[in-house]
């Protein structure tokens, strides 16, 4: 039995007696449920029930993450949406980064009434499939490389930001190609949904984003509604600029609210 880092826990925010929507929060890539706390408050705040899974191999430590892989990722997101749909008349999706392929997979088979897809990995400049391929080959399946945290994001989790350094070790200071090479078969898979998106979706993004080309979302315009938060991070849900995290949440519930 792994240890799940506090700040990792998943969390549901239910109203009593339960509304009737509900929403469904996908972390990222190395992610944790902490990330989303504040668009989890916001749409509870607006009368919708939130529940924010962990995904399987996160929020732990580094070998539980080696042991896991994108249908372990996809097969527990779509658990919990399965058990969402039971419950509630209307279920929807919003998805960061990683989180927003796995939002898109899950629409190839469930009905959603709408998503909010927030700074999505659609390119990721710095991923090169075919170098992570070599690096396997050679036996190579992690690296470890330099990470500092930034204290000038605002964490929401409680306890924040001592668990940021936990994470850190154990995730965002190793390149593990095998991981990313999951990703990435996500990201191809989830690419071919949004070619043929029906559902309600809307696209926040941003051109200085220097983990995914945000630009790249302009090319779905014909298929979603796409927004520019002008100066976010990635990071958006917990930005450096208030600013910022503000509007992403004012977005997010508007659109979910519809």
């Amino acid at each position: 039995m792994v240890r799940i880092i506090p700040a990792a826990r998943p969390f549901n925010l239910v109203h009593e007696p339960a509304a009737k929507a509900a929403v469904l929060c996908i972390h990222g890539y190395g992610g944790y449920p902490g990330e989303l706390v504040s668009p989890a408050k916001a749409l509870y705040e607006a009368g919708l029930d939130v529940y924010v899974p962990r995904l399987p191999g996160m929020g732990t430590d580094g070998e539980d993450f080696k042991r896991s892989c994108a249908s372990q990722w996809l097969g527990h997101a779509e658990e919990q949406l399965g058990l969402l749909e039971e419950r509630y008349g209307q279920v929807m999706l919003l998805g960061h980064s990683m989180g927003c392929l796995i939002a898109l997979c899950l629409c190839e088979s469930h009905e959603v009434k709408r998503q909010v897809l927030a700074m999505p990995a659609f390119k990721i400049p710095s991923l090169d499939p075919a170098a992570l391929r070599g690096l396997l080959d050679q036996g190579i399946d992690d690296i470890p490389t330099e990470w500092h945290g930034d204290s000038h994001y605002h964490l929401h989790y409680e306890g924040a930001p001592c668990d940021d350094e936990e994470l850190g070790r154990e995730y965002y200071s190793h390149i593990r190609p095998r991981q990313l090479l999951e990703m990435e078969a996500l990201r191809v898979r989830a690419l071919a949904v949004m070619e043929r998106l029906s559902t309600p979706t809307l696209i926040l993004a941003s051109e200085s984003d220097s983990i995914t080309d945000g630009t790249v979302c302009q090319d779905y315009a014909d298929v979603a509604s796409v927004r520019f938060i002008k100066g976010a991070t990635h990071y958006v849900y917990y930005d450096i600029d208030p600013e910022c995290e503000r509007e992403a949440l004012d977005a997010t519930v508007a659109f979910l609210r519809q």
